[in-house]
């Protein structure tokens, strides 16, 4: 009796204790920041509703942006004024990452010479250019 009640004290603490809010990660700018979208990862023992209730308990206004399967948490649109550190004070939340934008690197198309042996390509490795030249194909 008294295992289970300690079990459940420790369970409640972890629950109730405060998340962390990760303000950036790997040096980037405050200017590859959208605003007022995060990334919420809740603990382990908290059902998405649950944690959804807390949210709304707290008064933020948000709308999810997406859920994940592969961990227990969400991406949401904070519509209220409430930053990353007080959805970090939400009971249940144990991280909370501010959603960062990343560009796409610029694509080169690659300049090869059709007559170059370099510049191998499977219908010549195979065969069937020349089969298409001797079935008049091409």
């Amino acid at each position: 009796m008294k295992i289970t009640s300690i079990l459940s004290a420790l369970a409640a603490a972890t629950v109730v204790s405060a998340g962390k809010f990760h303000l950036s990660t790997t040096g980037q700018g405050q200017s590859d920041i959208l605003p007022n979208a995060y990334i919420i990862e809740y603990h382990e023992s908290v059902s998405r509703s649950n944690a959804h209730a807390n949210l709304k308990k707290h008064a933020i206004d948000y709308k999810v942006r997406n859920e994940y399967g592969i961990f227990n948490g969400v991406a949401i649109s904070v519509k209220s004024d409430h930053g990353g550190a007080a959805l970090a004070a939400v009971p249940g939340v144990k991280n909370v990452w501010p959603v960062h934008l990343y560009s796409h690197p610029t694509v080169k198309p690659a300049k090869l010479n059709e007559n170059s042996t370099e510049s191998m390509n499977v219908h010549h490795m195979t065969g069937v250019d020349a089969v298409h030249k001797k079935l008049k194909l091409t």
